[in-house]
């Protein structure tokens, strides 16, 4: 990863945050974009020099268009966008609801695939996120379960249609926001989901998942699930 320039969409809290720190150690430059301007303050307070930020809503696409247009060249694009789950039961949800959901993830990594194409390396990679509720029913997650299958879906294909760009996928199970992260593991245990783990995965763990798809160039097509045992339970 040294001397990359890697680009995180949704990099400015969780995951997307702890990869970017992990990255500027193993000497990357790394640029964070995210739609929330006071967060990318302080994330670039944080990162330091190492790091540039720039505001970007990916579910805009011309706004997608422009930023490319002055971003420049650069070698990876990692897309951590996580809106908020849309969680109640399938017969009582809004298909506007649900739609603004898709938007926000499903097609701002749609967009920002589409538009990356003339600024990154033919050598690089792509990196989406999916999450575990796209092959494992969970009561309540209809919506999120389509989104996350549909991101599945299109790494698949792109990774045919892109290459050499490399397209691939990290699917986070039930990941923690911070240490001893109760609230979060309880909600987990409402669900029934059957971790072996016994826990809940620390967002390093995750991190590192990525960076295995960043770093290994015979990869591409790949869901790399972390999940702590919950897909095999």
């Amino acid at each position: 990863m040294k001397g990359k320039r890697i680009l995180i969409v949704g990099g400015g809290t969780g995951i997307g945050l702890c990869l970017a720190k992990q990255l500027i150690d193993m000497g990357a430059q790394v640029v964070i974009a995210s739609r929330n301007i006071k967060k990318l303050e302080r994330v670039c307070t944080e990162l330091g020099t190492a790091a540039s930020a720039y505001p970007l809503d990916a579910g805009d696409e011309q706004a997608v268009i422009g930023f490319y247009s002055e971003l420049g060249e650069f070698d990876h694009l990692v897309v951590t966008i996580r809106p908020d789950h849309l969680t109640g039961p399938f017969t009582e949800s809004a298909p506007a609801d649900s739609r603004a959901a898709f938007d926000a993830k499903f097609w701002g990594q749609y967009i920002l695939a589409r538009y990356c194409l003339d600024t990154i390396s033919a050598k690089g990679s792509i990196v989406f996120t999916s999450g575990i509720a796209a092959v494992r029913g969970y009561q309540g997650f209809s919506c999120t379960a389509a989104i996350n299958g549909a991101i599945e879906s299109l790494t698949k294909s792109l990774a045919v249609e892109l290459a050499p760009i490399r397209v691939n996928a990290v699917t986070p199970g039930f990941i923690e926001r911070f240490g001893d992260d109760t609230e979060r593991w309880n909600m987990v245990q409402s669900l029934s989901a059957r971790i072996p783990a016994k826990r809940l995965g620390t967002q390093i763990e995750a991190a590192n998942a990525y960076i295995y798809l960043l770093q290994n160039q015979y990869t591409s097509g790949t869901i790399v699930t972390v999940d702590g045992g919950e897909l095999s339970a």
